[in-house]
């Protein structure tokens, strides 16, 4: 998620502010520390790969905020919540730091949750608001610089500080009644930014390959958001419908439609793309299977085996047909 987070910015924020694209040296950059961060995890070293992350994204950021500082046009509002996302990876890795070698589990837990939650959740829900209407065929609603920006400016950074706080804070309640309670209340922030800024009841795209995938992973996301209202003491089992149902369903289908589109593909958004119906099979096989190993402790490890297996074979059938088009010319360039 975290190589989707940076290539997805990495090509939106200079398309959104009118300023220029990575150059090969950055991307270079990012792609060796990417790797070393990586194969330090790998490694079993997870104080280091932790390090390395945050320089990762100290690195990521300037190249951002360089082009923030130059830009032509407005970024839409819901760029806050990119802004609070980045807050949520800086310090749930600086958490998990503190907390591992502190030997802290609750502290280490709230930077789990702040780096594997909230900072792919927020970027979802701000770039979402720009990117969800236009790939479900809503018109364009773009406030311009003024109140009316501000305003919605506003309200994602109250929904960016209720998601970001209650995720923190549900390490340190161990309690069933203070979970279910964090729960509600960052479904609802979610739910309510989600509504506001991509008004379902007016899609107007046929129920082709990628809208139903589309909102198949947002249905996903928030059930797995909803999940500890019913299940607060599996934990684990929300998570995983939030990781396989909600995340990387999601990382599939806008991975296709930018890559598609940028490649001189945009021809094949209305068909029926059986490669994406392959890797959405298979990602909610591994989705209940890796749920179900919550619930069956005696079969888990099967379970948990058969997820692994099915989710790497979707991503396998992804890449074949997906990733060749990456080098691809943009003809619209």
């Amino acid at each position: 998620m975290g190589a989707f987070v940076f290539g997805f910015l990495g090509t939106a924020v200079p398309r959104l502010t009118g300023t220029p694209s990575l150059s090969a040296g950055e991307l270079r950059t990012l792609l060796v520390l990417y790797l070393v961060t990586l194969g330090t995890h790998i490694a079993e070293q997870p104080v280091v790969g932790d390090a390395l992350f945050v320089v990762l994204l100290t690195v990521f950021a300037w190249m951002l905020r360089s082009r923030l500082a130059q830009r032509t046009e407005l970024p839409p509002p819901g760029f806050v919540l990119v802004v609070c996302g980045f807050g949520n990876a800086f310090a749930g890795s600086l958490l998990a730091i503190i907390g591992t070698r502190m030997l802290r589990a609750d502290v280490a837990m709230a930077g789990t949750n702040l780096l594997h939650v909230g900072w792919v959740l927020l970027h979802i829900l701000g770039l979402g608001g720009f990117l969800l209407p236009r790939m479900l065929g809503l018109p364009p609603d773009e406030p311009k610089p003024g109140p009316e920006w501000k305003a919605r400016a506003w309200f994602a950074g109250v929904t960016g500080v209720v998601i970001s706080v209650t995720l923190a804070a549900e390490a340190f309640v161990p309690f069933v009644t203070w979970p279910r309670a964090l729960a509600a209340l960052r479904i609802a922030a979610a739910a309510a930014w989600l509504l506001a800024n991509v008004p379902f009841h007016r899609v107007r795209v046929p129920n082709v390959t990628l809208t139903l995938a589309l909102r198949t992973a947002l249905v996903l996301l928030i059930a797995g958001l909803a999940f500890p209202l019913c299940y607060p003491l599996q934990r684990a089992a929300g998570l995983h419908i939030i990781f396989l149902g909600g995340f990387s369903l999601m990382a599939f289908t806008v991975g296709t439609r930018v890559v598609l589109g940028h490649s001189g593909f945009s021809h094949l958004f209305p068909t029926r793309l059986w490669f994406v119906v392959a890797t959405v099979f298979l990602v909610l096989s591994a989705t209940a299977l890796r749920v179900a190993g919550e619930f069956l402790p005696f079969k888990r490890a099967n379970l948990l085996n058969g997820a692994s297996h099915a989710w790497m074979t979707a991503a396998v059938i992804w890449a074949i047909f997906v990733l060749p088009k990456v080098l691809r010319e943009d003809p619209e360039k």
